[in-house]
């Protein structure tokens, strides 16, 4: 059951997110303990149907937290989970090389953690991270995401850093 959602939130959040250059096909440490988050003081927040202003905010469940963290205290392959071929999965090697190189300046290298969920499969938790090695986009964000029917769709978001 866990592979298979797995394998429908990163498909949601490669759609959602354009991962259109290069993703690292291992997952990512999670950045939370950089940044001292505890799981009660996160926020995501709802938009409202106009998109205009805040309309409340999601419940993140303890579970769903607890259980990301679990998951990503190694890193794994993400090629299994991952079935979007319009995703260029480089390993960690190839990248590290890429962007040393000087006529790679302008590509974008995102990194997946793996998704934590709810027991019940309602909710997932994931984070994303965009490096580019001539500057900006740099950022981390955690994706808060919701089942709907057998659907997952990206909510909202946690900036954890953004340059």
């Amino acid at each position: 059951m866990r592979a298979l959602q797995e394998i429908q939130v990163f498909s949601a959040v490669i759609k959602d997110y354009c991962l259109e250059e290069f993703l690292i096909e291992t997952s990512a440490q999670v950045c939370i303990p950089y940044f001292s988050l505890a799981w009660e003081n996160m926020t995501f927040h709802k938009i409202s149907a106009c998109g205009s202003f805040f309309d409340g905010t999601y419940t993140l469940q303890k579970d769903t937290y607890n259980d990301w963290i679990l998951i990503n205290t190694q890193s794994d392959l993400l090629t299994p989970f991952i079935t979007n071929h319009q995703v260029t999965l480089i390993s960690l090697e190839k990248a590290d090389l890429m962007f040393n190189n000087p006529d790679n300046r302008w590509y974008v290298f995102h990194t997946l953690t793996r998704p934590g969920f709810a027991p019940d499969f309602s909710q997932a938790l994931i984070q994303i991270t965009a490096y580019c090695p001539a500057g900006p986009p740099q950022y981390g964000s955690l994706l808060y995401l919701e089942r709907n029917n057998e659907q997952w769709q990206v909510k909202s978001s946690y900036g954890l850093y953004n340059q």
